[in-house]
């Protein structure tokens, strides 16, 4: 856990937070909700232990999240309808996932020229 840089520590911390989301849909009956927010828990959950898988996962979510909010709300009491508030999480989940896909590859950008100045070869 020590060596993981922040973008994957998100991760693991969106992933756990998917998970509760997760049971509390299947709780409630949203069914189809609670299987997503399970299966894109899971994912994110695995790939935060590599930044190349958590910057591949984190974008592949965001695209994920970013449809649901628009069917979401594109569709009032359709099955992806997660209401005000859920809806308006989807919008930040889809954001957030976007946004540690970024930071992956900051952080690979960093590590790589950290390592080139340590061998003499700069990029």
């Amino acid at each position: 856990m020590a060596n993981l840089s922040w973008p994957q520590r998100t991760a693991l911390a969106l992933g756990a937070l998917l998970m509760v989301w997760a049971l509390v849909d299947l709780v409630a009956g949203r069914a189809p909700l609670g299987v997503l927010h399970g299966i894109t828990g899971l994912a994110v959950l695995a790939a935060a232990f590599r930044t190349r898988a958590a910057r591949f996962v984190g974008t592949l979510m965001g695209l994920v999240f970013l449809v649901v909010f628009a069917y979401g709300v594109g569709d009032p009491n359709g099955p992806l309808d997660a209401g005000f508030l859920g809806n308006g999480a989807h919008l930040l989940l889809g954001f957030a996932s976007v946004g540690i896909a970024e930071s992956c590859v900051w952080c690979e950008q960093r590590a790589r020229t950290l390592r080139a100045g340590r061998t003499g070869r700069l990029p």
